[in-house]
């Protein structure tokens, strides 16, 4: 009896032994994937804090820009390609959508914007992120309306070719024939079939023709009448033949020119040249 109670004894510390050596063998393993999972930790809030320090004051600074102004957050923007003046007044465009309407930057409400502004004919939008900070800017590349002629109906303007006026720019000259049109028929367009037709006219007479007009009058309707840099007379043709009439007119001033006689008028529109001579 005694003997079996050493023998069962004997078995529970073996068992005891074994159990015991079986949980210092797993305790190096849980131990590696504890350390390996703190590491992990403490790498991951490393990063996660040298990022907060990096741009927190720049998202703060923005935020607070936008609160400030009571705006969305949108990105810079950068305007080329276009005067002082052009850009300011797109500028304050785009402030005064923003501040309608809470205007959120892209490339519909520029345009928008950019209509507002008789001198721009179009642009182009662009969105890139700078490699040096990382801002988001937007390119706004400006097209203006290059003038074709100067217009008078009540007060001058330029118009470009397809016939939009635009305000001239005090104090610059503009070496550009002068049209003159009916101001009840002027609006914010101006027809300029007749105009393009004359100068299609003086392309086959030499370069240095259409140069020398430096008026043409077109509100009369039924006449076209024609003034040139010299001054030495004033032509009068019909709209309709204009084109044929211009090659009269470049033979008429040569000799008029070689004469050195100086009539103040000259009506074209009949089969009869009607000259009124200079008082």
């Amino acid at each position: 009896m005694a003997t079996r109670t050493k023998m069962k004894a004997k078995r529970i510390g073996a068992n005891r032994q074994r159990h015991i050596k079986e949980q210092r063998s797993g305790r190096p393993r849980v131990s590696k994937e504890a350390v390996r999972t703190l590491v992990l930790v403490v790498a991951f809030a490393m990063f996660a804090g040298f990022v907060f320090l990096k741009y927190s004051t720049e998202i703060f600074v923005s935020a607070s820009d936008a609160v400030r102004v009571g705006k969305r957050l949108y990105p810079n923007i950068r305007i080329t390609d276009c005067s002082n003046a052009v850009q300011e007044s797109l500028r304050q465009a785009f402030d005064s959508m923003m501040a309608a309407d809470s205007f959120s930057f892209d490339r519909a409400g520029a345009v928008k914007a950019a209509s507002m502004i008789p001198e721009i004919e179009k642009i182009s939008v662009k969105k890139f992120r700078d490699r040096k900070n990382r801002e988001l800017t937007t390119h706004v590349k400006v097209t203006e309306r290059k003038p074709v002629a100067l217009v008078h109906c009540g007060g001058i303007s330029l118009v470009d070719k397809q016939g939009v006026r635009f305000a001239v720019v005090p104090g610059q000259y503009y070496d550009l024939p002068l049209l003159v049109v009916d101001a009840e028929a002027a609006g914010d367009t101006v027809d300029l079939d007749v105009f393009y037709r004359i100068r299609k006219a003086c392309r086959l007479l030499g370069p240095a023709f259409f140069p020398q007009i430096s008026q043409i009058d077109l509100s009369g309707g039924e006449a076209v009448n024609l003034v040139f840099k010299s001054g030495e007379a004033e032509y009068v043709v019909n709209p309709e033949d204009v084109e044929e009439k211009m090659v009269q007119i470049k033979k008429l001033r040569e000799k008029l020119l070689e004469e050195g006689s100086e009539p103040a008028r000259i009506d074209m529109r009949y089969h009869r040249l009607a000259v009124t001579s200079a008082k």
